[in-house]
């Protein structure tokens, strides 16, 4: 959509329709001069301004703002993408009709036919880097269906606990039927519970409505529009946005996300409040799915940094001793990566990244499976931790 995403090609059209309708009354050199030169500057801008957020900015198409529960996936979605800039990590990417990662661009009926579960959780879940079939996610697929039962990914990058209960909140409302609930809750949702904790979920006005497709459009191919946008709109209203000086810049906010299960710093910085939010938003989804009559589980891992100093621990009491009390079935990964040899840990997950490798996803596919089908999900493993 080059160019047709600038605000800057549709004021330089409206420019130049007002010179042609005006050059009837006024046919002065210095009037053409003008305007000709203004319709030249803005047609420069026009061209800039896309070919900026191409080479500046990687924004997917298919990954929307939502007024409910913040950002989800464009439903319909049959393309490519890339998690990292190189085309080596290119792959196919599918949503279906509810907005969920799925095998293929089909129609999910919210009426289920046998059982069906639900995954909610971030970028692990959704499984970036990878097509379906070798994600977590679509490996577990394939093995529910030779039971009978259909698996909804709702998987999305940077979600935690809060979005977590706003999307199953939001899909339940819309009438989905659902028999049990799969929260996968990573390590960087305590820091993400801060970012959002400005968030809060609103029906859209007409207006709103109707001027929401063209905000969409600028925002994805509007370099100028999107910078001032996060800066002076939606930045304004979140003073712990990942820009923010509070972190002390994007890169210091990276950095930050796994610390508060090592750093005391880190934890006074955002961990006890993190925390505090986590909690609370996790038990509006447990009461969420008792009210639904919809089974809950809790899985939690390790990071590869944690895998290899020992040291994410917290994350692990947190979860255990939260669904104990409300007696929820927790699988936690800990136990898994902790008996791969040390030499062989970076196999498990992509080089230079956070997530897990295409070995890593099968491993944890693997595990999972065999907790799914043992004591009905319950992780007996955890109980020795």
């Amino acid at each position: 959509m080059f160019i047709l995403g600038s605000p800057f090609f549709y004021l330089t059209v409206l420019i130049a329709g007002l010179f042609i309708f005006l050059l009837r009354k006024k046919r002065s050199v210095a009037f053409k001069v003008v305007f000709v030169n203004i319709i030249i500057v803005l047609s420069l801008i026009s061209i800039f301004d896309s070919l900026a957020i191409m080479i500046f900015v990687k924004a997917d198409e298919f990954r929307i703002p939502d007024s409910f529960y913040h950002h989800g996936l464009k439903p319909m979605v049959d393309g490519k993408t890339n998690w990292k800039s190189d085309k080596y990590s290119e792959y196919k990417i599918y949503t279906n009709s509810l907005g969920l990662i799925d095998s293929s661009a089909r129609i999910v009926p919210l009426k289920k036919k046998g059982k069906r579960v639900l995954f909610m959780g971030d970028s692990f879940t959704e499984g970036v880097g990878y097509p379906w079939a070798k994600t977590m996610a679509g490996i577990l697929s394939e093995k529910f269906v030779e039971q009978g039962t259909e698996l909804l990914n709702g998987g999305v990058i940077s979600y935690s606990p809060k979005l977590h209960y706003l999307k199953t909140k939001f899909l339940i409302e819309k009438g989905l039927e659902l028999d049990e609930l799969y929260v996968f809750i990573d390590i960087s949702d305590i820091i993400d519970e801060v970012v959002y904790d400005y968030f809060i979920p609103k029906e859209l006005s007409n207006t709103e409505k109707f001027l929401e497709p063209f905000i969409n459009l600028f925002t994805k191919n509007s370099f100028i529009y999107r910078n001032y946008r996060l800066r002076y709109i939606l930045d304004q209203n979140n003073p712990y946005h990942d820009y923010s000086e509070y972190w002390g810049g994007i890169k210091e906010f990276y950095k930050l996300k796994p610390m508060w299960t090592f750093s005391p710093k880190a934890y006074r910085l955002y961990g006890e409040k993190g925390v505090e939010l986590a909690v609370k938003h996790a038990d509006q989804l447990y009461k969420l799915c008792k009210e639904h009559n919809i089974k809950m589980h809790i899985t939690v891992w390790p990071w590869e940094i944690h895998v290899k100093n020992k040291n994410g621990y917290k994350q692990l009491e947190l979860w255990k001793e939260f669904c104990e009390k409300r007696d929820i079935d927790f699988m936690e990964l800990f136990t898994l990566f902790d008996s791969i040899p040390m030499d062989k840990v970076d196999e498990y997950f992509i080089p230079l990244d956070i997530h897990w490798s295409e070995k890593g996803n099968r491993f944890v596919a693997e595990h999972l499976w065999k907790l799914i089908n043992h004591n009905g999900g319950k992780d007996e493993s955890s109980k020795k931790n």
